[in-house]
């Protein structure tokens, strides 16, 4: 087990400095041909392995993060976990060869190989909601019972001003739409694992989308029950502060949620790389404009839709006047990305409401929480860059 150069060290490692044992995904590559990833058990303690501190952080220190290599780590054969396939050795004349074999009609994928990444976005996901409600709960008791003048003669609950009643309102409908959609999500894809199954494309989309509109609903919420609550939120005993740290922790934990939103885009503009695919999606804007049946449940697709051609006109004509200045194409698709990227993530966070919205109303159905959801998204939405 080698690591062939610093960009392959394995960073922000939990527990990687106090682990006995670890769980290690590598590539497998037999006679110089790589295999793809697969998964290795490995003894923490084994000779080449170096593991280092990430350095100090702004909180949660409690928690080790380890930045961990391997310098030739020899690893006994058995160390290949072997549920999708196996390496053994096999005898030809006086050579003795690795054989390499897998279960199936195919080899493993990286998907089936890494499904604790699933499932590890969607435990990221279900905390940062559940970790909301409660702080939800704690700041509707308080607003509650927090009375305040209206007037020289009467007293209100803070809870029912209407800023107030307002936020807490939205930030209740979206606990509750974002508690519906993973609840779908978890069934699905425990139904793949008890299948044996990889699960498909439209899944691991899901959860990707999941992971990082659940985790960013989460720290928009949180700012704005502080930002309403008044002094509340500053005293120690507040559901507010530094404490709400972890919820950062979960943007960049199980994959960043601005790699995972690159994932989307990118499925998306593949999904519309065909001229019939883009004529439909042209068609599909123009319906819903000409309609002006803009504030139905229609609405966040055709939001998507219409940031998602300004974008492929954008990477266009990016690409072609990298083009003229004479970089080489690919060089010139890469420019033309990293230069989107703010229409790029407005794609993203368009598409990832969408799926969350149209799947909770096509399960449960429409109801308050539905139209408060689609309100607050399509407001986010809408409020994004403009090329």
């Amino acid at each position: 087990l080698h690591t062939p150069s610093d960009t392959a060290t394995k960073t922000w490692i939990s527990q990687g400095l106090a682990a006995d044992w670890g769980v290690v995904v590598a590539q497998l590559v037999i006679d110089g041909e790589s295999r793809g990833p697969h998964v290795f058990i490995v003894d923490m303690q084994s000779q080449g392995v170096v593991r280092e501190c990430m350095g100090f952080k702004t909180t949660f220190n409690s928690l080790d993060n380890a930045r961990v290599s391997f310098n030739r780590v020899w690893l006994p054969r058995q160390a290949l976990l072997s549920r999708f396939c196996s390496v053994e050795p096999n005898c030809c004349g006086d050579e003795r060869i690795a054989e390499y074999r897998f279960a199936g009609t195919r080899p493993p994928s990286f998907v089936l190989i890494a499904q604790r990444l699933l499932s590890g976005r969607l435990c990221i996901s279900d905390s940062a909601i559940a970790y909301l409600e409660g702080v939800l709960r704690v700041t509707r008791n308080y607003a509650e019972g927090r009375m305040v003048w209206v007037d020289r003669h009467r007293k209100k609950s803070l809870a029912s001003l209407p800023y107030m009643a307002k936020v807490l309102s939205i930030v209740e409908a979206g606990v509750n739409v974002h508690k519906a959609f993973l609840l779908l999500v978890q069934m699905q894809f425990a139904d793949a694992v008890q299948r044996g199954e990889e699960p498909d494309r439209a899944l691991v989309t899901r959860i990707a989308a999941a992971k990082v509109e659940a985790v960013e609903f989460a720290i928009m919420s949180l700012g704005m029950l502080r930002r309403d609550v008044g002094a509340y939120g500053l005293m120690a005993d507040s559901p507010f502060g530094s404490r709400n740290d972890v919820l950062l922790c979960c943007r960049f934990a199980e994959g960043d949620s601005r790699v995972l939103q690159q994932m989307l885009v990118r499925d998306l503009l593949r999904a519309h790389s065909r001229p019939a695919a883009v004529c439909r999606l042209l068609f599909d804007v123009l319906r819903s404009w000409l309609s002006g049946d803009l504030h139905t449940t229609t609405k966040l697709r055709y939001l998507r839709d219409l940031q998602l051609l300004q974008l492929m006109w954008t990477l266009r004509r990016s690409v072609r006047e990298a083009h003229q200045k004479g970089l080489a194409r690919e060089e010139a698709e890469t420019e033309a990305w990293l230069e989107a990227g703010d229409l790029v993530y407005a794609v993203a966070k368009t598409h990832a409401h969408h799926l969350i919205h149209s799947t909770v109303e096509q399960h449960f159905g429409r109801s308050k929480d539905t139209d408060r959801f689609l309100g607050m998204a399509a407001a986010d939405c809408e409020s994004g860059p403009t090329h």
